[in-house]
C-alpha cells in the first residue's frame, strides 16, 4: 500500500481535472484520496493495512485538524448561502484524509525520505515545465503561447469552468519595465499557486544534503528556485526570504552546517540585486502608489472590516464574496486575498486561533526536536519547519488552503511532523494483531 500512496503523492502537481457535467469541476486528486483512504480502512479490516490507532487520532496535529473542521461546519449558521459552505466543507473533508494516510503508511524514517523524494523530484519537473513554458514566449511569441495554454493545458489541468474564470480574470501577464511578459505557472492554474507549491517543498532541500551534495542536487534546487523567481510573485519573494533567513539560522547555529546557510542565504542575492526585473518586482511590493498594492490593502481593510462586525462565527465558510458582491456565482476571484483575513471573516476568530495554533505548535515542537534528536530527525524537523512557515508567510498575502494540491501537500507536511514528533523508531511498526506467538491460531502456540 505504500508504493500505491508514494505514486498518489507523486500525482499531486500534475493532478487532472474532471468534468462529470457541465458547469462543475472536480479534481481527480480528491477523487484517489477518497477511494484511497476507502481502499486502506478495508484492507485494516483484512489485516494488509495497519489500522488507525488511538495515537493516531490522538495527536496535536489530528485533534487541531478535527477541530478546525468542526468550527468550519458552526460557521454556517448565520450563513446566506448554506450550499456554498457545504460544498467548501465536502472539498476538506475530501482531502484531510490524507493526513491519515500519511501517519498510517509512512512508519520509518527511510519512508519519510522517499516521501519527500517523490515530493522534491515532482516539484523539479513542474519547474522545468514552467521555465519551458517562460522561455517560450521569447522563441514562439507571447501571444502564441498565451493561447496554447490557454486552449490546450489549462482545461486539462485546471478544468472549463474554472478555466473560464482564470481567464475572464488574468494573472498571467505581468508588466515589468514598461514590457509585458508572461509569468511561469506550469500546470497550475496562476502563478500564485504554482509559487507557493514551490515554496512549500523548496526547503525539503536540507533533507538532501545531508546525505550527499552533488551537482544534480544543486541544479535541482536552483531550477526550482529559479521557477519560483519566474512566477514574479511578491508574496512568494517575501516568503522565500523569510523561509530561507529561518533556515539559515536553524543551520548555522543547531546543525552547523554553514555550507548550506550560505547557499541559502547567497540564493536571496537573486531576489535583492537592484536592476533586474525579479528584483524590480520585489522592490515594487512596497509602493504604496502602486495600484495593485493599494487594491489589496483596500481588500484587506473590508475583510477586516466583515470579520469585526461577525466577530465569532464569521459570515460563513464560502459567503465572503457574498457579503461584497450579492450578485456574484459561486466561482469568482473576490477573496480577501490572506488567509488569515478570509478566515477571520467567514469563519471567526476561534477557527482562526485553531488553525494558527496547529501550525505554530507543529513548528514549536520540531524546533524542539532539532535540540535533541539524532541528526536525521533534525534535518527533517529543520526542513519541514521551513514549510511552515512558508506557508504562514505566503498566507499573508494569498488564499491557497482551496487549491486541492496545496492543501494536499500541507496534509502531508503535517503527517510528517507528527511522525517526527512522535519519535518513533526508524522501523516498520509491527501489526497490533500479532503477539508474541509465531502464529494467530486458538490455542495458542508456543512462544517463540
Amino acid at each position: 500500500m505504500f508504493n500505491w500512496f508514494v505514486l498518489l503523492v507523486a500525482y499531486l502537481p500534475f493532478q487532472i481535472a474532471l468534468n462529470p457535467r457541465i458547469g462543475f469541476d472536480l479534481a481527480s486528486l480528491r477523487v484517489f484520496i477518497v477511494l484511497f483512504f476507502i481502499i486502506c480502512l478495508y484492507g485494516s479490516v483484512k489485516s494488509k493495512v495497519r489500522p488507525l490507532l488511538r495515537s493516531d487520532l490522538v495527536n496535536f496535529q489530528a485533534i487541531g485538524l478535527f477541530l478546525f473542521l468542526i468550527l468550519v461546519c458552526f460557521s454556517l449558521i448565520n450563513a446566506e448561502n448554506t450550499f456554498w459552505g457545504l460544498r467548501k466543507i465536502v472539498f476538506f473533508i475530501s482531502v484531510f484524509p490524507l493526513y491519515l494516510l500519511t501517519i498510517i503508511l509512512v512508519d520509518s524514517l527511510e519512508k519519510v525520505k522517499k516521501i519527500v523524494q517523490v515530493l522534491f523530484v515532482g516539484a523539479g519537473l513542474l519547474s522545468l515545465v514552467g521555465l519551458i513554458q517562460f522561455l517560450g514566449q521569447f522563441i514562439f511569441r507571447l501571444e502564441r503561447v498565451y493561447g496554447f495554454w490557454a486552449v490546450n493545458i489549462l482545461p486539462v489541468f485546471s478544468g472549463f469552468n474554472l478555466g473560464a474564470m482564470i481567464l475572464a480574470y488574468p494573472s498571467w501577464l505581468v508588466n515589468i519595465s514598461g514590457q509585458t511578459i508572461m509569468r511561469a505557472f506550469s500546470f497550475f492554474s496562476d502563478p500564485h499557486m504554482f509559487s507557493f507549491y514551490l515554496g512549500l517543498t523548496l526547503p525539503f532541500v536540507v533533507i538532501f544534503f545531508r546525505d550527499k551534495i552533488s551537482k544534480l542536487l544543486i541544479s535541482s534546487y536552483f531550477v526550482i528556485f529559479i521557477a519560483l523567481c519566474l512566477t514574479f510573485t511578491r508574496g512568494a519573494y517575501l516568503a522565500v526570504i523569510v523561509t530561507f533567513l529561518v533556515l539559515s539560522i536553524l543551520l548555522w547555529w543547531f546543525l552547523k552546517q554553514k555550507r548550506l546557510a550560505l547557499l541559502f542565504i547567497l540564493s536571496l542575492l537573486i531576489l535583492i540585486i537592484p536592476g533586474t526585473p525579479i528584483s524590480d518586482r520585489l522592490y515594487s511590493s512596497f509602493d504604496l502608489d502602486e495600484g495593485s498594492n493599494m487594491g489589496r490593502l483596500e481588500m484587506w481593510q473590508q475583510a477586516g472590516q466583515v470579520g469585526l462586525g461577525n466577530f465569532w462565527t464569521g459570515v460563513g465558510l464560502g459567503n465572503y464574496s457574498l457579503e461584497v458582491n450579492s450578485a456574484l456565482d459561486y466561482r469568482n476571484p473576490v477573496t480577501a486575498h490572506n488567509l488569515y483575513l478570509d478566515i477571520f471573516s467567514e469563519m471567526g476568530i476561534i477557527t482562526l486561533i485553531v488553525l494558527l495554533t496547529l501550525i505554530l505548535g507543529t513548528i514549536y515542537y520540531l524546533f524542539k526536536l532539532i535540540r535533541s534528536e539524532e541528526d536525521n530527525k533534525k534535518y527533517l524537523a529543520v526542513a519541514l519547519i521551513g514549510s511552515l512557515v512558508y506557508f504562514l508567510t505566503h498566507s499573508f498575502f494569498e488564499t491557497a488552503i482551496y487549491q486541492p494540491s496545496i492543501l494536499a501537500l500541507l496534509m502531508i507536511i503535517l503527517g510528517l511532523s507528527t511522525y517526527v514528533i512522535k519519535n518513533n523508531k526508524d522501523e516498520v511498526r509491527p501489526s497490533p494483531k500479532v503477539g508474541p506467538y509465531l502464529c494467530r491460531t486458538s490455542p495458542p502456540c508456543s512462544p517463540r
